[in-house]
C-alpha cells in the first residue's frame, strides 16, 4: 500500500477519534442521496422536456453521495476478537461490498459527468439507469449485512465486538 494512502488513512482515523458511533450517523445520508439519483434518472429517461436538468440533478446527487459513501466506509470501526467468528464472515462481506458500492457510485458519476456532455446521445441514459440499479442492489446487500452485525450479533451499538481506534 502507498504510503501516502496508509497516511492519509491514519489522519482520517485520527479525524474521527472519540466518535465511536459515528459511522451510523454518516452512513444513512450517502444511501438516500444515492438512490434519489436513481429516482431522478429514471425521471430524466421519462420525461424529455427535462432531461438536461434532472441529468444535472442526478450527477449532482451522485457526487455528493459518492463523497458520502467515502466518509461512511473511513468512520466505520473495525471489528474486535470478543466478536463472534461468524460476525467476522458478515463483517468482511459488509466490507467489501462497501467498498464495491462506492467504486461503483465512483465510476456512474464520471460516466454521467461525461454523458453531459452529450445531450443527444439517449442510450447512455439507460446505461446509467442500469449502473444505478446495480448499485441500488449493492448498496441493499451492504445494508443488510451491515444490519445483520447490529440486530443479530450485536456489534455496533453497544461497542460488543467492536475495536475502537
Amino acid at each position: 500500500m502507498d504510503p501516502q494512502w496508509k497516511q492519509f488513512n491514519r489522519d482520517m482515523e485520527r479525524l474521527f477519534e472519540g466518535f465511536p458511533n459515528m459511522h451510523p450517523l454518516v452512513v444513512h445520508f450517502p444511501i438516500v442521496l444515492l438512490i434519489l439519483a436513481l429516482l431522478s434518472q429514471v425521471l430524466a429517461v421519462c420525461y424529455r422536456r427535462y432531461r438536461h436538468e434532472f441529468n444535472i440533478v442526478t450527477f449532482i446527487l451522485l457526487l455528493l453521495g459518492t463523497m458520502g459513501a467515502f466518509a461512511a466506509i473511513q468512520t466505520a470501526a473495525h471489528i474486535s476478537g470478543d466478536a463472534d467468528a461468524e460476525a467476522f464472515a458478515v463483517f468482511d462481506i459488509h466490507q467489501r461490498y462497501a467498498w464495491f458500492s462506492f467504486w461503483l457510485a465512483g465510476i456512474t458519476t464520471l460516466v454521467r459527468l461525461v454523458a453531459l456532455g452529450w445531450s443527444k446521445v439517449i442510450w447512455t441514459n439507460y446505461l446509467i439507469v442500469i449502473l444505478l440499479i446495480s448499485l441500488s442492489v449493492t448498496l441493499f446487500i451492504t445494508g443488510h449485512h451491515g444490519a445483520r452485525l447490529v440486530y443479530r450479533y450485536g456489534v455496533g451499538p453497544k461497542n460488543n465486538g467492536v475495536l475502537m481506534k
